[in-house]
C-alpha cells in the first residue's frame, strides 16, 4: 500500500487555507463574449457549442454580420465604446483606424462583460512596447488596461503567453490555460491556422472535459446529500445517491455494490459512514473516490464488507483536525496496518471538525474532479 500523507503541499492541506479554485458553475452558463468574424471568433462559437457554452457576438450597423447570437449595440453603447478606443490608442498610437471604429467599438463590450480574455493571434515587440497586431490588439489592450486576465495564443510561435502586470510584458505560459469564469471573452485573428484551431479545440477540453461525470455518492449515516452540495457535484455531471439504511440492514453496502458494481461511474465519494462504504466499494469497482472523515475503524452500527476481489485504485481522504467523532488518530492507525495495493492519499484541514462546510465541499472537491 502507498500511502501519501500531503504535509509536503502547499500549507492548505496542513492549516485549513483552502486555496480557492475558481468558481465553476454549470456547463450552460458558460458565455463567450466575441464579435461574429470569421476566423478565431467563428471556431471559439462553434467548439463552445460542443460544451454548452452561449456565444454573444457583439456588432454595430455592421453589414455582413449575420453570426448567430448577435447583439447589435445602442447608439450609447457605440459612443461608450468609442471613448475606449481612443484611450485605448493612448498606448497603442495606432493611425487611420477611424474607418474601423464600429468593429472597435464592439470589442468594448467583448472585454467589459468578461472577467477573462483569451485571443488567438501573433505578439509583436516594438519600440520596448509588446502589444497583438491587428484588430485583435485593440480588445487585448483594452483588457490589459482594465486589469483584467489575458492569455494570447501566438499561432506563429505555438505557444501561449499571458500579460504579466508586475513586468508590464507577455511571458510564456508554461501549462494550458484553462476557462475558470463564466464569462469569458473568446476573441482572435480572422486568418486562424491549424495551430489556432487546435489551440481553441484545447482550451475548451482541458476546461471542460471532467463536465460529463458519473459521480457515486454515499451520505452518512444520519445525514442525507443536501440540496446545496448536490448542486456542487452536478457541476459535473450526473450524480447518484443511493438511499442508505444503515442502521436496519448490515448489508447496505452489497446492495449497492451489486446493484451498481456493473455501472459505468467516472468516480465515488462518500462522508463518514458513507466514506467507510466508499473505501470498500471503491476497491471492488476499481474507481477512485474521495472520502471524508470515512469511519474505517469503528462505527456505533455493524455493516458488513462486501466479498469480491479488491482492485487496486486511488483513494483520497480528508481528515478533519478537530474531528471528534471520527478521531484522526483511529484513521490512520486504521492504515496503517491495512494492507492493500490501492495509492492512498490523505489530507488535513485543521479548521474542519467531523461535518463538512459547503465552502470545504466545494473547494476541496471542485479542484479534485476537475483534475481527476
Amino acid at each position: 500500500m502507498q500511502i501519501i500523507l500531503k504535509e509536503d503541499i502547499p500549507c492548505r492541506l496542513m492549516f485549513g487555507n483552502l486555496y480557492i479554485y475558481p468558481n465553476l458553475i454549470k456547463m450552460k452558463t458558460f458565455i463567450c463574449h466575441s464579435g461574429g468574424a470569421q476566423g478565431a471568433d467563428f471556431y471559439f462559437q462553434e467548439i463552445g457549442k460542443n460544451y454548452h457554452v452561449k456565444t454573444i457576438n457583439y456588432s454595430y450597423k455592421t453589414k455582413h454580420h449575420h453570426s448567430d447570437n448577435k447583439k447589435e449595440l445602442t447608439q450609447n453603447e457605440f459612443l461608450e465604446g468609442c471613448k475606449m478606443v481612443e484611450k485605448t490608442n493612448q498606448t497603442l498610437q495606432r493611425f487611420r483606424y477611424q474607418r474601423m471604429i464600429n468593429l472597435l467599438a464592439r470589442n468594448w463590450f467583448q472585454v467589459k462583460n468578461s472577467d477573462e480574455i483569451f485571443a488567438i493571434g501573433s505578439i509583436k515587440k516594438q519600440d520596448g512596447l509588446q502589444f497583438v497586431k491587428g484588430g485583435t490588439g485593440w480588445a487585448v489592450q483594452m483588457a490589459i488596461d482594465s486589469n483584467k486576465s489575458v492569455y494570447v495564443f501566438d499561432q506563429n510561435e505555438i505557444r501561449w503567453y499571458y500579460w504579466n502586470f508586475d513586468q508590464n510584458e507577455f511571458l510564456v505560459y508554461e501549462a494550458e490555460p484553462r476557462i475558470s469564469s463564466y464569462n469569458f471573452a473568446g476573441i482572435g485573428t480572422r486568418k486562424l491556422n491549424l495551430f489556432g484551431i487546435q489551440a481553441i479545440e484545447n482550451l475548451y477540453y482541458n476546461s471542460f472535459k471532467n463536465r460529463n461525470m458519473r459521480i457515486l455518492y454515499l451520505h452518512g449515516l444520519e445525514s442525507k446529500l443536501s440540496p446545496e452540495k448536490r448542486l456542487i457535484l452536478e457541476e459535473f455531471g450526473e450524480v447518484i445517491t443511493p438511499d442508505l439504511d444503515y442502521f436496519t440492514d448490515e448489508n447496505c453496502i452489497s446492495l449497492v455494490y451489486e446493484k451498481y458494481k456493473n455501472e459505468d461511474f467516472n468516480v465515488i465519494i462518500g462522508s463518514s459512514m458513507g466514506g467507510f462504504a466508499g473505501f470498500y466499494l471503491s476497491q471492488l469497482m476499481q474507481k477512485p473516490s474521495f472520502l471524508f472523515n470515512p469511519a474505517l475503524k469503528e462505527r456505533p452500527i455493524v455493516q458488513e464488507i462486501p466479498n469480491g476481489e479488491f482492485q487496486k485504485t486511488k483513494i483520497t481522504i480528508l481528515l478533519g483536525a478537530k474531528d471528534d467523532v471520527v478521531p484522526n488518530e483511529k484513521t490512520l492507525s486504521f492504515l496503517e496496518t491495512y494492507k492493500t495495493d490501492s495509492q492512498i492519499s490523505i489530507l488535513f484541514n485543521h479548521e474542519m471538525a467531523h461535518g463538512v462546510p459547503i465552502s470545504v465541499f466545494k473547494n476541496e472537491l471542485s479542484t479534485y474532479l476537475r483534475n481527476l
